[in-house]
């Protein structure tokens, strides 16, 4: 049980993935955080600008054309404005967090079909020796039924456990091509499968992606419950305009030509008097912030029973390997023994070969555990990140 308490440092992944997924990925990472600094800056007003050309044939010597620039931009909200920047930077982290659990999910659904494929290709080799054992027992007792010694029953029942058998082999080879298809979606070429080890359940929780989004999503909600809050609230503003009028001709004196420009500037404190749904604004969002809470305390404690189970089960894939290695002594020492008996013409050739591949597909079952066991700790690798 020592491998129990071994802590495997994050190996690299980077390239595990296909190109194609890469920059799928990459490509939601700029999203995520371009959102997330357009959200920063939505608190700064444009500014605007507006230009007049006027003519018409009523008065033909008549000409106006104005240009103005013009802005009006909030500099205090009673803290809406930090609470927006706050909240532009949580949003960020809980998007960019998204995006480590989506390449996770798929660099762990590429490193399974991995340990899937060595499975079913352990499987498959132990199917061919109990194939071949069949094959013996079929040969042996179709002797036996020959010389008189066996009814045709046991031959039967021989000949249909090694078609039995046979048919489950196919299933296997079907199922690997099902497995590789998978593979092949996710990776451009083959990549050594790395070795996992039970992490800590304090590093576990630490390192954990799922809780850390769901963190940042509560001090998101929390900081747009302040936004809320702070709409129904003093504002100041500061405002500035310039404009540039031209003017030629009029109704009376054709040649009047007027010019000027001029600018203003000043600033403005606004608040709500009154909105029919400021206090329904308010309590949704206090809602939603309670809500995150309450999502962060069940996916924690979610994951609390995830990595409980993991262990369990990894303690009862000790058990069967603890057990295949007793079974390994005994066939070991069994085929020592036929192989004396058979020089003693006791035992024929048949039994010794039973007895070898029996030895050897118990020795792939460990083979075969020990992807079961890859493949649990796989689950909790994905949880925490991939370098």
């Amino acid at each position: 049980m020592r491998y129990l308490l071994l802590f495997l440092p994050m190996v690299l992944f980077s390239s595990y993935l296909s190109q194609l997924k890469e920059k799928e990925l990459n490509t939601d990472k700029k999203i995520a955080v371009t959102e997330a600094n357009k959200l920063r800056d939505s608190w700064i007003n444009p500014i605007n600008t507006k230009y007049l050309y006027q003519k018409g044939d009523q008065f033909p010597n008549q000409k106006y054309e104005s240009f103005t620039v013009s802005i009006d931009q909030p500099v205090f909200k009673s803290g809406g404005i930090y609470r927006a920047i706050k909240y532009a930077i949580s949003k960020r982290g809980e998007s960019l967090i998204s995006v480590k659990l989506k390449r996770n999910e798929l660099i762990a659904a590429a490193i399974k079909n991995g340990y899937l494929l060595k499975r079913v290709d352990y499987q498959i080799e132990k199917q061919l020796l109990l194939i071949k054992n069949a094959k013996i027992n079929v040969r042996v007792k179709k002797e036996a039924y020959l010389s008189g010694e066996l009814d045709s029953t046991f031959l039967d029942n021989a000949i249909i456990e090694k078609n039995r058998l046979e048919l489950a082999l196919c299933d296997m080879r079907q199922s690997r091509e099902d497995i590789y298809k998978n593979y092949r979606d996710l990776v451009d070429f083959n990549f050594t499968l790395p070795r996992f080890s039970l992490v800590k359940r304090e590093e576990f929780f630490k390192k954990n992606l799922d809780i850390s989004r769901l963190k940042m999503a509560k001090k998101a909600y929390r900081e747009y419950k302040y936004m809320t809050i702070s709409r129904y609230l003093p504002s100041l503003s500061l405002f500035g305009n310039y404009n540039y009028q031209n003017s030629q001709g009029s109704q009376f004196m054709p040649s009047f030509e007027y010019k000027d420009s001029f600018y203003t500037y000043g600033f403005h404190i606004s608040m709500p008097l009154f909105d029919i749904n400021s206090f329904k604004n308010i309590e949704l969002a206090k809602l939603n912030y309670l809500k995150s809470s309450l999502e962060l305390l069940d996916k924690k404690r979610e994951e609390k029973n995830l990595y409980r189970a993991i262990f369990k089960k990894l303690g009862y894939i000790d058990k069967k390997i603890s057990l295949t290695y007793e079974d390994l002594k005994l066939y070991s020492s069994l085929l020592n023994q036929t192989k004396e008996l058979f020089k003693a013409g006791e035992k024929t050739k048949y039994d010794v070969m039973t007895m070898q591949n029996s030895l050897n597909s118990r020795r792939l079952d460990l083979k075969i555990f020990d992807m079961d066991r890859q493949i649990l700790l796989l689950e909790l690798y994905k949880k925490m990140g991939f370098k």
